[in-house]
């Protein structure tokens, strides 16, 4: 039997340890994200043959795991994987696998004959930084037009990079906005209590992000971290059919930002977080995973009118004892 150990802080050494080992640019699997949602669904993690493997359960389901992290090889991923296979075994159930990328699912199903398929709902968005500061170009007409307006309604912001300083406030306006929205489902809870606990542990977990002031209140903030990975635009999927610039190869480092949230009373809020964080916080970067829509016709919308560079599939699969 395999003892899987419940998410805290704690975990964060082991965590860099086997990250660091592998080119993840996938949203999941850092530990604030398994920290942050680990109220939503039962997030657990064990140290398997050198490697480290997250599982998730979520309430009345199987439970499933992500592919094995840090494995020194192909064939080193596949031992750990059919030790899983046994353990879920002995469990009566079958093994499975989420937010595999394209080539760990190619892998998986050479191997043991699986069938991954792509979860659309689970691809990350990813964009480019430099862009999404300058918003030039007719296809961020729209984003700069709203920015603009912001930048001379509201010239007189402030902001601030999160620090220990502003969070007290950044907490007391967003718990003021959550209680004034009444419509609290389950998702907006525990992104309420992820929220709370990801900045009561800003420094621990390394989190970056800014703040937006307006007349003193808070108007708006956004954080995220720089992931451990280097990620080139031409290994990753193409959002569009359109053919890539000859010789052109964009490759750098990754922001991944977990949580935006502004005022909406105010014009090109959104906007004005979203390039200021990126700016201040994340210029360094080349890319910036913006994670998944989950489905939400909305949120698809909304990161679809951002203009993604590309979008890094997710595959899943199931494999029986």
């Amino acid at each position: 039997m395999i003892d899987f150990t419940p998410i805290t802080l704690q975990a964060q050494e082991i965590f860099e340890q086997y990250m660091a080992r592998d080119n993840i640019a996938l949203s999941d699997m850092n530990l604030t994200n398994c920290y942050m949602w680990r109220h939503a669904r039962e997030i657990t993690y064990a140290v398997l043959e050198d490697t480290l493997v997250i599982q998730t359960r979520y309430v009345g389901s199987e439970p499933f795991v992500f592919f094995p992290i840090g494995a020194a090889s192909i064939e080193h991923a596949y031992s750990v994987l059919e030790n899983l296979r046994v353990h879920y075994r002995t469990l009566d159930l079958p093994l499975h696998i989420a937010s595999m990328s394209k080539e760990q699912a190619i892998a998986l199903d050479s191997h043991f004959g699986s069938t991954s398929v792509s979860v659309r709902e689970k691809f990350d968005y990813i964009y480019n930084v430099a862009e999404l500061i300058a918003l030039s170009g007719r296809k961020y007409h729209k984003k700069k037009n709203h920015l603009n307006a912001f930048l001379q309604e509201y010239a007189h912001f402030v902001f601030e990079e999160i620090s220990a300083r502003n969070i007290p406030a950044i907490l007391q306006a967003y718990e003021q906005w959550f209680e004034a929205n009444p419509n609290k489902s389950d998702g907006l809870k525990y992104e309420y209590l992820g929220i709370k606990d990801a900045l009561g542990a800003y420094e621990e977990l390394g989190l970056k992000g800014g703040v937006i002031f307006i007349d003193g209140k808070v108007a708006a903030f956004s954080f995220g971290e720089e992931l451990p990975c280097v990620l080139e635009s031409e290994s990753s999927a193409q959002l569009s059919d359109e053919p890539k610039e000859q010789g052109v190869r964009k490759q750098g480092k990754v922001a991944v930002i977990h949580i935006e949230k502004g005022d909406s009373q105010y014009r090109g809020i959104y906007q004005a977080i979203n390039q200021q964080v990126l700016e201040h916080c994340f210029s360094n970067c080349v890319w910036v995973n913006r994670e998944e829509d989950l489905g939400i016709e909305g949120l698809r919308k909304a990161k679809l009118s951002y203009q993604p560079a590309f979008l890094l599939e997710k595959f899943k699969a199931t494999i029986w004892g």
